[in-house]
């Protein structure tokens, strides 16, 4: 049969982002941050989550912070005296490596670093994360949040169970309740419950997607301050190497 010539509905709605224009904005509005704030902070970040970089900004929302391509952001400053956006400013360029983000601001220095010495957030660890700590499912009826205050309260759905069984936990449902079942006798595990990870373990997906369910949160968000720019001085001054370390 021929082919239906029939008109077909095309979406116009999903438009590709423009890279270059991306990259334009980005340099064009770090400049003007420059022109405008007093202070500029190099920051690194670790286990990075939006949600959690969104905090930081509402935090600082008197602020600007920016993220991007690190070879962008460091042209946008300047590489050198030559080139720089504001004087001074190409002496950052030198501590932006790997994952960093630059924040502009009025406030003054030490209250920018009291807020980034105490600020940290755990969440869920990935693929590939190093486990902070050993885990294991205790036997009996199984519940969520384990070690969380409160937590040992809410006992798993029994809708979770298979998914449990899938990643290789042994479970099952007794008077609807989900529970771990008992261990073989000639097990050669002598603890009881089902170890699910030792501290230092590389973890794999498998593991974090047990622990997840299980609300067991491995991976800290820190971020450490590495040096500031001070336009007043035109100088950069590098932040002590205890303050800026991330864990």
């Amino acid at each position: 049969m021929p082919s239906s010539k029939r008109n077909r509905v095309v979406t116009t709605s999903k438009t590709k982002k423009n890279h270059k224009e991306l990259v334009k904005r980005l340099h064009t509005n770090i400049q003007e941050a420059a022109e405008k704030y007093s202070y500029i902070w190099v920051f690194g970040v670790e286990n990075v989550r939006n949600n959690f970089i969104k905090q930081v900004r509402v935090d600082f929302a008197d602020s600007r912070i920016f993220m991007g391509k690190t070879k962008v952001m460091q042209v946008a400053l300047g590489r050198n005296k030559e080139s720089e956006c504001v004087p001074g400013a190409s002496g950052l360029v030198s501590h932006m490596k790997g994952e960093v983000g630059l924040l502009f601001t009025d406030r003054q220095p030490q209250e920018v670093q009291d807020y980034f010495e105490t600020y940290s957030e755990l969440d869920y660890a990935r693929s590939g994360a190093v486990a902070a700590q050993g885990f294991r499912i205790p036997p009996g009826e199984l519940h969520t949040a384990y070690g969380v205050e409160g937590g040992e309260e809410d006992p798993l759905p029994m809708s979770i169970e298979p998914t449990l069984r899938r990643l290789g936990v042994p479970t099952k449902i007794v008077k609807g309740k989900v529970t771990l079942e008992d261990r073989p006798e000639d097990s050669m595990d002598t603890e009881e419950g089902y170890e699910i990870c030792k501290e230092g373990d590389i973890l794999n997906s498998t593991q974090t997607s047990i622990l997840k369910i299980f609300g067991v949160r491995m991976s800290e968000f820190k971020m450490g301050l590495s040096a500031v720019y001070d336009k007043e001085k035109e100088s950069v001054t590098v932040v002590a190497p205890q303050e800026a370390q991330l864990p």
